[in-house]
């Protein structure tokens, strides 16, 4: 129910206010009348009304000082004057200072219903805009702690004027001083890859156990914000300590996540800033900062005040190191090809100021891309796809180290140099086998190494070597070897020695004989005896 109260120096008016409109019909309870202007306050003081029915002249008290009055109270209250026509100024300025509305006298109570319907309607109206409000701000009081971190994601980003950045940390209710600052972030040294496997619970309570790590060890030297960036990123934003540097405080937090977890971080610290717009600016040094901990291998702290102000030597490598090592990678010579490797690490690391790291990696991808192009020669593309893998994978894995990128070029060195001989061992056989179908389908003929080199488009000394690698045997003691097997098939169908002879090849049937006796043990007489169709 609505309340109501009526205020008029005429007593038959308020009774008839009161007593000849069925109020409560339409959801209005009469809180109580008053008869001048100083109880009139009273009565609203005490009674709280919603609606207010008064004449705007009154003994003690005028109809402006009591919208003042009710004004000043900030209520949800709507303010409703009878007023003669000649009040008519009166109630215009009465209205301009936060009445409702006015009735002119005389009025009738249809008149009155009517007016004040449509105050109730207002005070529905304002109530529910004030209930959604309230729910609004209830939602965003929820939501502040995620509304803070869509914030900073923003600010370390991103350039903000001052008074818009400034604003908003005031309506976010940041709980650190407006001034000085200084960005701390922190990795965790190869989560990505170490969390693949784990469930989400776990990897949920690795996280907030590091940050927790992170926000109490702040909290012991000086204020600060801990939120994450990434799966394996945390931001900080601290108010500088007016007892303990800023690296000093990152490099307890790196000590005490390595002593209560199982994990280590690498931590990049930029420098102080002193305006809130500014926190940019420090975070992007603390992005320069990390990037350098590929030197120090994780589990470490790097400043910014430490990135070398001059530019360090290029990474490069003499182009004739490059040539041999590719040259190597093509003929399959793995442990060539390894220390060609090592003399292009040595070299492409110079003495001194440290090369930048974005320009160090790009140097090795560079590399990586030409060994896999070599091998990409030799090696069928079905084969390729562990290789090509390789590379998008170190590209996207930020936190590799120098030595980490380090061991996985070498790592595809060696299965580069494997995939190749495995290509050369499969054509070289196809190439002897090659000519040994031949040579079983031509056992007549007496063809010289060489001859048989030419037909698969090798140098003789080269196929030599190949056919004995391959069979075990020299190609001369192949032919011999399966001409006895042949002769043996021919022996036990009962045919002739010296037809078997001809046929083999051998015009000379005694020194058949001798070599078919050499190699089974007994002459082709004696064979035929004991396995021939005749037997």
């Amino acid at each position: 129910m609505w309340k109501m109260c009526v205020i008029d120096d005429i007593k038959t008016v308020v009774n008839g206010i009161v007593n000849h409109i069925p109020w409560e019909e339409h959801g209005i309870r009469i809180a109580g009348t008053a008869f001048n202007g100083e109880d009139g306050i009273e009565l609203i003081r005490s009674a709280k009304p919603h609606l207010i029915l008064s004449d705007i002249r009154m003994p003690k008290l005028d109809g402006l000082e009591m919208t003042r009055a009710v004004v000043s109270q900030g209520e949800l209250t709507k303010i409703i004057f009878f007023s003669g026509y000649s009040d008519f100024d009166y109630a215009q300025q009465a209205i301009r200072l936060g009445a409702f509305d006015f009735i002119q006298k005389p009025f009738t109570p249809a008149q009155i219903l009517e007016v004040v319907l449509k105050a109730k309607q207002a005070l529905e109206l304002e109530m529910l805009r004030h209930e959604r409000m309230t729910e609004m701000e209830g939602q965003i009081r929820e939501s502040m702690p995620l509304l803070r971190q869509e914030y900073f994601r923003l600010l370390l980003r991103y350039p903000a004027s001052p008074l818009s950045a400034r604003q908003r940390w005031d309506f976010l209710q940041i709980p650190i001083a407006k001034q000085h600052f200084t960005v701390m972030l922190v990795e965790i040294d190869h989560f990505k890859e170490r969390s693949q496997a784990l469930p989400v619970s776990e990897v949920e309570l690795i996280r907030f156990t590091i940050q927790n790590i992170m926000e109490e060890t702040i909290a012991a030297f000086t204020t600060g914000l801990v939120f994450r960036e990434d799966v394996h990123q945390f931001a900080a934003i601290l108010n500088p300590s007016p007892s303990e540097k800023a690296e000093m405080i990152a490099e307890k937090c790196r000590e005490h996540i390595h002593r209560f977890t199982q994990h280590t971080v690498s931590i990049g610290l930029g420098g102080e800033v002193r305006e809130v717009h500014e926190i940019s600016q420090s975070y992007q040094q603390a992005v320069t900062a990390l990037s350098y901990n590929f030197y120090t291998g994780g589990n470490s702290v790097y400043s910014f005040s430490n990135v070398p102000r001059q530019k360090g030597l290029s990474p490069r490598y003499s182009a004739e190191k490059e040539k041999e090592l590719l040259y190597c990678i093509r003929l399959g010579n793995e442990q060539k090809a390894l220390q060609c490797l090592e003399d292009i690490f040595r070299e492409g690391q110079p003495a001194g100021v440290p090369p930048e790291p974005g320009s160090m990696k790009a140097v090795y991808y560079e590399l990586i891309f030409l060994m896999n192009r070599v091998v990409a020669e030799k090696v069928p593309p079905a084969e390729m796809a562990e290789l090509e893998a390789m590379l998008p994978e170190m590209k996207h894995d930020t936190s590799l180290t120098l030595k980490e990128l380090q061991r996985q070029v070498t790592q595809l060195c060696r299965l580069g140099c494997e995939k190749i001989r495995r290509q050369q061992s499969r054509e070289a056989s196809q190439q002897v086998d090659q000519v040994i179908a031949y040579i079983r389908g031509h056992l007549d003929l007496n063809l010289t190494v060489g001859e048989y080199a030419k037909m698969v488009y090798l140098s003789t000394s080269y196929f030599s070597n190949l056919f004995k690698k391959v069979t075990g045997m020299t190609v001369t003691q192949f032919v011999t070897a399966e001409r006895m097997e042949r002769a043996k098939e021919m022996l036990s169908r009962g045919m002739q020695i010296q037809e078997i002879s001809l046929a083999l090849g051998y015009e000379d049937r005694p020194y058949f004989t001798e070599l078919f006796k050499r190699h089974c043990g007994m002459t082709p007489s004696e064979f035929r005896q004991l396995y021939g169709s005749s037997k």
